[in-house]
C-alpha cells in the first residue's frame, strides 16, 4: 500500500511539472525573441565583456557581437591577466582590449567583479551590456534588449539563452542542473516588483542603464559575491530599480563546460552559493531528487525482483509517464531525446554535485582559473 501511495505522489509531481512547463510556454510576458521590436535612435550601448584564459572562445564571442545590427555599439574586452593569448586573439578579432595585468586581487574582491568593475572605467556610454565569453549572441540580440529596457522602463535586463551541450556528460548533467535552475526560479517571481528580494540576473548576459548601477556602488557592491551576476539584480531592487530576467533563447546561446571535469569544477563552485548556503535548501532538494527521480527506478526493480505483478505493471506506467514529460520538454528545448532516457544517471550526477559544493564552499579556498579564493 505504501509503494502505491509513493508512485501516486510521484506520479502526481510529473504531471505538475509537464502543467507548469506547458503553462509557462502559454505566458509569453517574460519571453524577448527575434520577432521583437527596435526601438529608432537606440542610444549608444558598450558591451564588455570580461575574458581570463578564453582563447577557446573570444575571437567567435566578438565576430558575433560585431554582426549585431545595433546601431551604436562599442565592443571591449577587459583580458583580466590571460595566459593564453586571449587578449592578441580579441584585438585581431576587431574589439579594443584592456589589459588588465595578472596582480593579486585586492582584499575582498572576486576576479569577475574585479575585471568588470575596472572595464567600466574605460567605457563612457550610457548604457551597458556585460557579456561572457563563451556566449554568442544572435545579430538583433543587443538592439533587441536595449528596446526592451527602454520600452518597459527598466534599469537591468538579463535572461536565459539556449544551452548548448556537446559532450557526453553535458548532455546527461546540464539538463538536471538547468532544470533545477528554472524550476526554482519562476520568471512571474523573480519579475515581481512586490518581491525585490527574488530577484535574479544571469552573467551571460545583463545590460544596465549606467546611472542605475553606478547608484548602487557598481560591481563593488557584489565584490566578494561568486554569484555577482545574483547579487547585481538583488542589488537594483534592493534600491526600487527596475530589474528584469527573461527567456531568450533565441537571441543568444552558451556552451558553457566542454566536459565532466569542467561540469564539475563550475556547478560545485556556484551551486551552493546558489541557494544562499542554506543548508535547509539543500536537505529539501536531496530528498527530492531521491523520491522524485531516483525513487521510481528502485520501486521498478524491487517489483521486478520480487515478481510483483500489480507493482511492476504500476512502476511501468510511472515510468513512462516520467520519460513522456522528459521527452516533452527535450523537444520544446531542442534536447537529444535519446538522453533523457539516462536522467536516473544526471540525477545521480546532480546530487554528487550539490553535495560537494557544499563540502567545498564549506572548507573554503576554492581555485577558479588559477585564482585561489
Amino acid at each position: 500500500m505504501a509503494l502505491h501511495l509513493a508512485v501516486l505522489g510521484i506520479a502526481l509531481f510529473w504531471l505538475g511539472v509537464w502543467a507548469r512547463v506547458r503553462k509557462g510556454r502559454a505566458d509569453t510576458r517574460y519571453r524577448l525573441g527575434t520577432d521583437a521590436p527596435v526601438a529608432t535612435d537606440l542610444p549608444r550601448l558598450a558591451v564588455v565583456v570580461p575574458a581570463r584564459d578564453e582563447a577557446r572562445n573570444i575571437a567567435e564571442c566578438i565576430t558575433c557581437i560585431r554582426a549585431s545590427d545595433h546601431p551604436a555599439l562599442e565592443i571591449l574586452v577587459f583580458d583580466d591577466g590571460s595566459r593564453d593569448g586571449t587578449g592578441d586573439l580579441a584585438r585581431r578579432a576587431g574589439a579594443r582590449v584592456v589589459d588588465g595585468g595578472d596582480e593579486p586581487l585586492p582584499p575582498g574582491w572576486k576576479g569577475k567583479p574585479w575585471a568588470l568593475h575596472r572595464a567600466v572605467e574605460h567605457v563612457d556610454a550610457d548604457w551597458i551590456a556585460f557579456v561572457d565569453a563563451d556566449v554568442r549572441l544572435h545579430p538583433g540580440a543587443l538592439a533587441r534588449v536595449h528596446s526592451y529596457a527602454l520600452r518597459e522602463g527598466c534599469d537591468l535586463v538579463s535572461g536565459f539563452g539556449r544551452l548548448l551541450m556537446g559532450s557526453f556528460w553535458e548532455r546527461v548533467v546540464q539538463p538536471s542542473v538547468g532544470g533545477l535552475i528554472i524550476a526554482g526560479n519562476d520568471l512571474a517571481v523573480v519579475n515581481d516588483p512586490e518581491r525585490p528580494d527574488k530577484a535574479i540576473a544571469n552573467g551571460q548576459l545583463i545590460l544596465v542603464r549606467r546611472e542605475a548601477y553606478q547608484s548602487v556602488g557598481g560591481h563593488e557592491a557584489v565584490k566578494d559575491d561568486i554569484l555577482d551576476d545574483i547579487g547585481l539584480a538583488l542589488a537594483f531592487t534592493a534600491r526600487g530599480l527596475r530589474a528584469r530576467c527573461l527567456f531568450m533563447r533565441e537571441l543568444f546561446s552558451c556552451r558553457m563546460y566542454t566536459g565532466l571535469a569542467e561540469l564539475w569544477h563550475g556547478w560545485t563552485k556556484n551551486l551552493f552559493p546558489g541557494m544562499r548556503y542554506r543548508l535547509d535548501l539543500v536537505a529539501v532538494l536531496v530528498v527530492m531528487v531521491v523520491f522524485e527521480f531516483l525513487s521510481p527506478y528502485m520501486i521498478a526493480g524491487y517489483a521486478l525482483a520480487t515478481v510483483n505483478v500489480p507493482l511492476i505493471a504500476t512502476s511501468m506506467v510511472l515510468l513512462a509517464l516520467i520519460h513522456g514529460v522528459r521527452a516533452y520538454m527535450d523537444r520544446l528545448f531542442e534536447q537529444e531525446l535519446r538522453y533523457g532516457l539516462l536522467q536516473p544517471l544526471g540525477a545521480l550526477v546532480l546530487l554528487g554535485l550539490l553535495l560537494d559544493s557544499v563540502r567545498r564552499t564549506r572548507a573554503g579556498n576554492r581555485t577558479w582559473k588559477g585564482r585561489v579564493y
